[in-house]
């Protein structure tokens, strides 16, 4: 599978981490991804938080595909979430303009 840049994905660690980012680059060994976040799972449902806490949010991050067991595209509703956790931006879908 090749990543389109500056797509969102979800990888899956082989430390069973599930990792949701975009895309800066995919080469034969390592993917770059800006702005990781993990998929943790709480009784309010999935949160998203902080994958590396001591980096700067604003340095790509190199992942060895090696440390990958599965790369999925992301669901639209967590890829919004992803979105207005990384950016502010809040995702409008299915929005209709009345006129009148």
């Amino acid at each position: 599978m090749k990543l389109e840049a500056g797509k969102v994905y979800t990888l899956k660690l082989h430390n069973a981490d599930e990792v949701v980012a975009k895309i800066v680059e995919d080469n034969d060994d390592n993917i770059v991804v800006t702005q990781p976040l993990s998929a943790v799972p709480t009784e309010k449902g999935v949160q998203l938080i902080f994958t590396v806490f001591t980096a700067d949010p604003k340095e790509n991050i190199t992942i060895n595909k090696s440390a990958i067991t599965m790369i999925c595209s992301t669901a639209e509703q967590v890829s919004d979430h992803y979105l207005e956790a990384t950016t502010g931006i809040k995702a409008v879908r299915n929005s209709k303009i009345l006129m009148g």
